[in-house]
């Protein structure tokens, strides 16, 4: 009988072990997943301060480069802010401009975040420095060619999932030149600011340097006036604009070299 009694009480000292093993796997679990859960929500949150902060980073930069870049031999230089969840990089080629057949490329300044940290649906936009053509603004339209001086010629948008240059960014914020053109009584200028970027391993310092103007003027008569065509497409963007009976059509090219140190 006693026996019996020291078994049973053996047996249940046993269940009460396991019992005691299984709540503790279960409380390390959920705390496992509770950890895993925060470091995700907090990767999360902090590429979302990244991405403000690169904004305000290249709204400075575009700030800088509207006011400089009539003046041929000016040197900015900014240092590259630590962002931890995202990267600044340079896209090569980022838009093509046609004016008459002639053909000009220009790179664009982007920061992006990997997939899983910051993840905007593909064809989100946001502009953050920008306007429609005639120089209204509007969050979620952007022109690439504008017709009001007053407008913003350095743009920066946001935009959703892509893939440039082999690199898949969840989202990522471009700041690009536009095309301003002024028609004033058929003489027409257009203004073209064109970033030759140089990639460079290096990311401490951005270096911005207004390296020249070039001026290119054709003439119409009276008899046959010119016919300007003009295109303009980066990125996801495009805008094309026809502008006929045309006496004077005044190229002005802004040559910006970005690199970093």
């Amino acid at each position: 009988m006693e026996r019996a009694r020291s078994t049973v009480r053996s047996r249940r000292g046993q269940n009460e072990v396991v019992t005691t093993v299984i709540l503790i796997t279960v409380v390390l679990i959920l705390a496992a997943i509770f950890i895993i859960i925060s470091m995700i929500n907090f990767g999360k949150a902090s590429a979302s301060t990244s991405l403000s902060l690169a904004e305000s980073f290249m709204t400075d930069v575009a700030d800088d480069i509207e006011a400089s870049m009539y003046n041929p031999g000016t040197v900015l230089v900014y240092p590259i802010p630590g962002t931890q969840y995202g990267m600044f990089n340079f896209v090569n080629n980022y838009c093509s401009i046609t004016i008459n057949g002639a053909t000009y490329t220009s790179g664009a300044l982007i920061y992006g975040t990997p997939p899983n940290y910051a993840s905007l649906p593909s064809g989100y936009i946001q502009v953050i420095r920008g306007s429609s053509s005639n120089g209204a603004y509007n969050v979620i339209k952007e022109s690439t060619i504008i017709q009001n001086a007053a407008a913003p010629l350095i743009s920066i948008v946001q935009y959703g999932t892509s893939t440039m240059n082999g690199m898949t960014y969840g989202t990522y914020i471009a700041l690009f030149p536009r095309v301003l053109v002024v028609d004033e009584s058929s003489n027409v200028y257009v203004y073209i600011p064109i970033f030759n970027v140089i990639q460079s391993g290096l990311r401490n310092t951005l270096v911005v340097n207004i390296t020249g103007i070039s001026v290119y003027t054709m003439y119409g008569t009276s008899i046959s006036p010119l016919t300007v065509s003009i295109s303009d497409t980066c990125g996801p963007l495009s805008k094309s604009l026809t502008i006929n009976n045309v006496m004077s059509l005044r190229l002005v090219i802004i040559n910006i070299t970005m690199t970093f140190r």
